[in-house]
């Protein structure tokens, strides 16, 4: 004999063990009176299409227990296998029903047929809608992916549109929202003894509205919700249903680690699976980090302007690997996703092995000089701002504005770049795509004539070489190609040459008018005043001065060293032409003193260590222009005093040396200005004593922020337990091996932060988050905390260390430590504070989407 059922049963049929009428007994007594007086106790049974034993179920009545149906306690009756008791395990009854008379209330004579895969008998309820030849399947169970996909083809087949309604959110909903951009799903609630059945519909990103079934409509296109309706309405979602290809999917990868440059000799893709509204797909290199360079496809908004192939890129925001179903039996089709792009410089994409640059050319070969040492790189490529672009006429006007700028190039003897180009003529230089701009420059020089110059030639690349098509430029023109790079090369020297000496005669005669930058008319143009052009005049001693000693520099030097050398003295020489020029124009002589700043830094990078020079000449360049009688009164006793020609001296050395010599070598120097300070037979001047305490404070930082970098390496690089390889803490400084442990906590905090609203906060507050954990510090354990937090900061992203701000009294002190700690590019003091300030703002876009 078996045994009894004694379980709680919630739901049964009505009419006979075989029926599909499904009823729900209510919980509480008085609603359960209602029902019987509706059906009677003698009209429900274990239904076989619940997967019962069909035996008759009685309602029990309770009070103080939950309602339920029981099976008769019969000794005679066997043991009863059904596996769902509660509510939910009818909705395939109660979905056929509704459906069934939704169905009719459109027009639709179908009836719902059960359909089990091993979880229950209604497993997927079926209706044929043979007028509109459409099968809707009601899919409460799922399949495996694989056995739903045979299914769903071997129904495409038969019947021709499926319309799919399923059960959970998971992931064959998911592939359906690929394929058409959107899934509907069905679910039921309790209202009475009945049940109400709701359709959903799911999209990308978005909450899923439901409505009840009777709100919905059944069309020749399928199941219409009226979110649907909305969507297709907006035309979000595609209509073709299973037979569309779907969407990619997508791999996340480490952003900041992937790099790409453009194959310009590939062929335009005409159809890709991977090509998605909204976005493009450019063909390329792909070269992820440690990782081999390979030929692959990547995915950028539409508003990202197009990268070209002149530069290397490195993938910014969301970096994803696309990757789709199989076609044609050629394998997964896959490319890589980025929402934005980072121009890399000449040396990192060098690194990369993507780029490399042109040969280096002998002396005589060398391009012309450039007019400016203005440099092309960009920061993050994001979706641009509307600003001034191309006329919207003939290329005729944009070719004539081209035409005119170059011509004034020419008549300076100079070359320029396409970022000077757009500074003159408008931002839509800047978003032209090499193709744009080759057949610019083709416009320009029509009809080409073999004696005449060319134009197109004194536009080089930010390193002074020529365009890498500047040899399709002459293919259109008619000329004569090069037959190599270096003959390339060649070629353009001598007809940029050429150009310089055919247009040199305006040159003459636009002297003697404004520059093209001075906007005012010549009557009105502003006289220079008296320290400009005291200014003026020193810093042509130094630029002089600097031309001499980088001479004598590009005699030891080799290699690709000597062509920058030539190219930096040419640039300066050329910039000192143009002083007689501009030191009548206010307006135009302070810009030559802003070029001239330039013009002095890259001599000094390319120059290195400087060369010692004289004393006697050292004074003799840094001593001011003669004034008049009245202002030269200090000057006698200055003069005669040789200690203070020795700390003018020592200054200049430390403000040349400071960004290639050690910071103790500069901290001695310093020292030796105060020896000869000491013996002055008057103050030290005001100009001095200022210069004097500002190298003192930003070297003191320097130095303190690289001995935290030293104790947090040294920590890193010391076993545990291996001896005494670390001095132990001085006063009240902490081990490194606790600044280590703490460095985790912080770096939380901080992120937290920079999700929420990126508000600075100032080390107090910083303790008071980490909940006790950060005791007081020594500054410049501090300093050492924020740069072990900050160790796995990517290069190219803010330090978290830009939120923590500190005292009034020493504005920046910690950040400027921590970038000098982590070796990153120092910062201006007057331009320090607007910098963290942009740095802090990047940090809230950067980590306001990251989870």
């Amino acid at each position: 004999m078996g045994q009894i059922d004694t379980r709680l049963i919630q739901t049964a049929v009505i009419g006979g063990r075989d029926s599909d009428q499904p009823v729900i007994l209510p919980e509480q007594p008085h609603n359960l009176d209602e029902l019987l007086r509706q059906f009677g106790k003698d009209d429900f049974w274990c239904g076989t299409l619940l997967g019962g034993c069909g035996e008759p179920l009685r309602p029990k009545r309770y009070v103080t227990r939950v309602c339920h149906f029981a099976h008769e306690a019969d000794p005679g009756r066997g043991e009863c296998h059904r596996t769902t008791n509660s509510v939910d395990g009818a909705d395939h009854l109660f979905v056929k029903a509704h459906a069934t008379r939704w169905l009719a209330g459109q027009g639709y004579a179908a009836q719902g047929e059960l359909r089990s895969f091993g979880h229950c008998h209604g497993d997927a309820v079926d209706f044929r809608l043979r007028r509109t030849k459409t099968h809707l399947r009601f899919e409460l169970h799922p399949e495996d992916y694989r056995s739903w996909r045979k299914a769903a083809d071997s129904l495409g087949a038969k019947e021709g549109r499926i319309e799919w309604v399923f059960g959970r959110d998971d992931a064959l909903a998911r592939d359906m929202v690929a394929r058409r951009g959107y899934a509907l799903l069905v679910r039921c609630e309790t209202e009475g003894y009945d049940r109400r059945v709701f359709i959903g519909t799911v999209t990308d990103g978005k909450e899923t509205p439901w409505a009840p079934l009777e709100h919905c409509r059944m069309t020749e296109s399928g199941l219409v919700t009226p979110a649907l309706e909305e969507l297709r309405a907006a035309g979000a979602v595609r209509d073709d249903g299973i037979g569309c290809e779907p969407f990619p999917s997508s791999v996340a990868l480490p952003s900041g680690q992937v790099v790409f440059a453009v194959d310009a000799e590939a062929v335009p893709l005409s159809s890709s699976p991977l090509d998605v509204p909204g976005r493009r797909l450019v063909p390329g290199f792909v070269k992820p980090a440690g990782s081999r360079i390979v030929r692959a496809c990547l995915s950028l908004p539409d508003t990202v302007p197009a990268p070209t192939d002149q530069y290397v890129y490195r993938l910014a925001g969301s970096v994803r690997l696309l990757v789709t179903d199989v076609i044609e039996g050629i394998g997964s089709s896959w490319a890589v996703r980025a929402d934005a792009l980072v121009r890399l410089n000449g040396l990192e994409a060098e690194r990369t092995g993507l780029w490399r640059p042109s040969v280096a050319l002998d002396e005589r070969h060398v391009p012309a000089p450039r007019a400016s040492s203005a440099c092309e790189r960009t920061p993050l490529t994001e979706p641009v701002s509307s600003g001034p672009k191309a006329p919207e006429t003939a290329p005729g006007k944009t070719a004539d504005a081209l035409r005119r700028a170059l011509e004034e190039v020419a008549a300076k003897g100079a070359t320029i770049t396409w970022s000077e180009l757009t500074v003159r003529l408008g931002r839509w230089v800047h978003d032209l795509p090499n193709p744009a701009r080759r057949e610019l420059l083709v416009e320009v020089d029509k009809p080409r004539v073999p004696e005449d110059p060319l134009l197109s030639v004194l536009v080089v690349t930010h390193l002074g070489r020529p365009l890498s098509y500047l040899g399709q430029v002459l293919s259109r023109l008619g000329a004569a190609e090069p037959a190599s790079e270096f003959a390339l090369q060649q070629w353009a020297a001598a007809e940029t040459k050429k150009t310089h000496e055919a247009f040199g005669h305006r040159r003459t005669r636009a002297s003697a008018a404004p520059l093209p930058r001075v906007n005012q008319p010549a009557a009105r143009v502003q006289a220079p005043s008296e320290s400009d052009l005291r200014w003026a005049h020193q810093r042509r001693a130094q630029i002089g001065e600097k031309l001499e000693e980088a001479a004598r520099t590009r005699v030891r030097a080799k290699g690709a060293r000597v062509q920058r050398l030539s190219q930096a003295i040419q640039q300066g020489k050329a910039h000192l032409g143009r002083y007689e020029e501009v030191r009548s124009h206010g307006q135009a002589l302070r810009a030559w003193l802003g070029e001239g700043d330039r013009v002095l830094d890259l001599l000094d990078r390319l120059i290195g260590r400087p060369i010692t020079v004289t004393p006697a000449k050292t004074d003799r360049t840094a001593a001011p222009e003669p004034k008049p009688a009245k202002v030269l009164k200090p000057k006698p006793v200055e003069k005669k005093d040789p200690n203070l020609r020795k700390i003018r001296r020592l200054l200049g050395e430390v403000d040349r040396t400071h960004r290639h010599r050690p910071t103790q070598d500069l901290l001695r120097l310093l020292d030796e200005i105060g020896k000869h300070r000491d013996q002055l037979t008057r103050p030290l001047p005001a100009a001095e004593t200022k210069l004097v305490e500002r190298w003192r404070s930003r070297l003191e930082d320097q130095r303190s922020a690289e001995r935290s970098a030293q104790a947090a390496a040294a920590s890193r690089n010391t076993p545990a337990g291996a001896g005494r390889t670390v001095e132990p803490p001085q006063d009240d400084r902490l081990p490194a091996e606790r600044i280590d442990k703490l460095a985790p906590t912080v770096r939380d905090i901080l992120q937290e932060l920079a999700r929420a609203d990126g508000t600075p906060l100032n080390w107090g507050d910083l303790r008071l988050r980490a909940g006790g954990q950060l005791p007081p510090l020594h500054p410049d354990d501090q300093v050492a905390l924020l740069v072990a937090a900050d160790r796995g900061t990517p290069a190219d992203e803010p330090l978290l260390s830009t939120l923590v701000d500190n005292s009034v009294a020493a504005p920046h002190r910690l950040y400027r430590q921590v970038r000098l700690g982590l070796g990153r590019e120092s910062v201006p003091d007057a331009e320090l504070e607007s910098y963290r300030a942009m740095e802090a703002l990047r940090l809230r876009q950067i980590w306001r989407y990251r989870r």
